[in-house]
């Protein structure tokens, strides 16, 4: 297994719980962490949430084109600032 960094802002509520945890189960921070995240990934396995379910990255919002009249407008305000 090959060891990496990650740096995640976290609100700092959940990190004194989880600094708690990792305390009574007598583990560093680092080691807690990883542990409830391989957790967090089995159950959402278990329960059968998707990658998809998760991921927004490769999403496209829908937007509409302009309209005519919003050209007009724009053209309008463009052709003000020169």
């Amino acid at each position: 297994m090959t060891t990496a960094v990650l740096n995640v802002k976290i609100d700092g509520d959940l990190k004194e719980q989880i600094r708690h945890y990792a305390e009574v189960h007598n583990e560093t921070l680092s080691a807690a962490t990883q542990k409830l995240l391989q957790l967090a990934f089995e159950r959402a396995v278990e329960v059968g949430v998707s990658e998809d379910d998760v991921d927004s990255q490769h999403t496209e919002e829908e937007s509409s084109p302009l309209t005519p009249k919003e050209i007009k407008a724009l053209r309008k305000i463009l052709k003000k600032r020169k």
